[in-house]
């Protein structure tokens, strides 16, 4: 069996140190709370490490770039079908599919989305001010970025910030006001712009819109999280790994001694 690479120099704590000097974000935060391992080794991961994995991470991840390519362009309305097609076979990874008749199943899929997705835009009254745009701001001491897929205003929501979304089941507005990374987004988004967005998400998968509106209550919940696990990846200086079922999904893994000491234990003696 190869040797595992941890961290790749004697001083890892430095690097890490750092790592995180970068602004915190809603994804690093995230993993830190499941996993302090994991926030560790993302920071060193290789970048085919970082890549989507799995048919549907590969599906939103392409149709995500295509969208935003589009926006830079006018927006999908303004934009052939044919355009959006071939710009969707471009972005998509096919080899993250377990066969050919999946890879068939899951084009045919993304480009049903974004053929739904071009039509609903065409009577659209929203006003397109950025595309992938980034936000990057304090909170007190410390600093948080944040990434909206649009930004928008409309006649009768205002300013908004938005992602796509095309999972089966979205973000419903309930669920997009307790979303810790929605949250951030409209946080980071009111320091900058001075007035609070509406965060939306657009389904692809179901071909509809859902806004929230948070209220003071809910910022200052998001605030109070992300500064109290911030703080906590600051001051760490191990970073234990919390081994769970969530393993079978991490990124990271194959660089994980925790990891790799339970496979062996799973395949037992002389497994590999």
């Amino acid at each position: 069996m190869s040797k595992v690479p941890e961290i790749p120099s004697d001083n890892w704590l430095d690097r890490v140190r750092t790592a995180i000097s970068r602004p915190f974000t809603a994804g690093n935060l995230l993993d830190y709370g499941l996993c302090p391992r994991k926030f560790l080794l993302s920071q060193f991961a290789a970048r085919e490490q970082m890549r989507a994995l799995g048919r549907f991470r590969a599906l939103h991840s392409a149709l995500r770039a295509t969208l935003v390519a589009a926006d830079k362009m006018g927006g999908p309305a303004a934009l052939s079908l044919e355009w959006l097609r071939d710009e969707f076979l471009r972005n998509f990874d096919g080899a993250a599919c377990a066969d050919t008749l999946e890879e068939e199943q899951t084009l045919r899929q993304g480009l049903r989305m974004l053929a739904e997705f071009q039509a609903s835009q065409q009577d659209s009254s929203c006003e397109l001010i950025a595309a992938d745009f980034r936000f990057e701001e304090n909170v007190e001491d410390l600093r948080f970025a944040a990434v909206a897929d649009r930004v928008e205003c409309s006649p009768q929501t205002g300013l908004i910030v938005a992602r796509f979304d095309s999972r089966r089941e979205p973000l419903g507005p309930t669920r997009l006001v307790r979303d810790l990374s929605m949250g951030l987004l409209v946080l980071l988004a009111e320091a900058y712009y001075g007035k609070r967005p509406t965060a939306r998400i657009y389904s692809l998968h179901k071909n509809a819109i859902y806004d929230a509106r948070l209220e003071d209550a809910d910022l200052a919940r998001v605030r109070s999280r992300a500064l109290t696990v911030a703080r906590s990846v600051r001051a760490d200086a191990e970073f234990n790994p919390a081994p769970g079922d969530h393993c079978r999904w991490c990124r990271v893994r194959s660089d994980c001694s925790a990891w790799q000491e339970r496979r062996r234990s799973l395949l037992g003696p002389g497994g590999n």
